[in-house]
């Protein structure tokens, strides 16, 4: 399902929108709400919506400046502009600004569900090549795991990706950031080590790019719930 976030400080309105449409249809769910612009970058950044619908007049940020500011810090995410403003100029203003469509008050039905599947639509392309890529960028954790200098900004940049989107991509579809998943897969290889070979910790440690034997050692009891030695006594390791 698509999370969506409304924002528009008017009840009425904001209530309307939840129910003129049956959102499920569209395969969307409203995860939330905000009165204004700026309660709703706070929502974004807790929840990270696929879709904001937002009125263009908002006191403290308005939903053209809210646009601007979701293109800057969350280009994935998709706006949908609702204004009471049958104006050219307002639609051209916030196309610039990163809406991708409109909806004219008063609202009616039928083109508040012609803007959701136009967007859904737009929504459900991103996701397959969002998906493709982050399965892409698995593998390659998967394979690249030994080299210490492996990091967010270098995947990043092997994948022509900017690393805060990287980030906040890869912890939505992942469900955990991108350096614990990191140091997962790293800790997970370490485990086969210990199981296969009598390997020294800091070996270990080089082998699978933590070379630091402290942090390596944080990480193992973080990840496996015991200490490296205690592990290596244990009934798991035997296995």
């Amino acid at each position: 399902m698509m999370k969506v976030l409304l924002v528009e400080d008017e009840v009425g309105t904001r209530n309307l929108l939840r129910i003129i449409v049956n959102w499920e249809e569209f395969h969307m769910k409203i995860i939330g709400e905000a009165q204004n612009g700026r309660e709703a970058l706070f929502r974004i950044q807790e929840e990270i919506p696929d879709l904001v619908v937002t009125d263009i007049k908002m006191p403290i940020m308005d939903g053209i400046s809210l646009a601007e500011e979701i293109m800057k810090k969350y280009p994935q995410v998709k706006v949908i502009i609702v204004t009471a403003y049958d104006d050219f100029k307002y639609a051209q203003k916030a196309l610039r600004a990163g809406a991708v469509d409109f909806i004219l008050k008063p609202l009616k039905r039928q083109e508040v569900k012609e803007a959701l599947a136009r967007v859904g639509r737009q929504i459900e392309t991103v996701e397959e090549g969002t998906k493709e890529v982050m399965e892409q960028i698995r593998d390659y954790l998967e394979e690249n795991y030994a080299q210490s200098s492996l990091s967010l900004s270098t995947t990043a940049e092997r994948f022509y990706l900017n690393p805060s989107y990287l980030s906040r991509t890869f912890r939505k579809k992942t469900g955990i950031p991108f350096v614990e998943y990191l140091n997962k897969v790293r800790i997970e290889h370490a485990c086969d080590y210990l199981k296969s070979g009598n390997w020294k910790v800091y070996e270990i440690a080089e082998k699978v790019g933590i070379p630091n034997p402290d942090y390596f050692g944080r990480c193992f009891r973080k990840y496996v719930g015991m200490s490296v030695n205690d592990y290596k006594k244990s009934k798991i390791c035997a296995e």
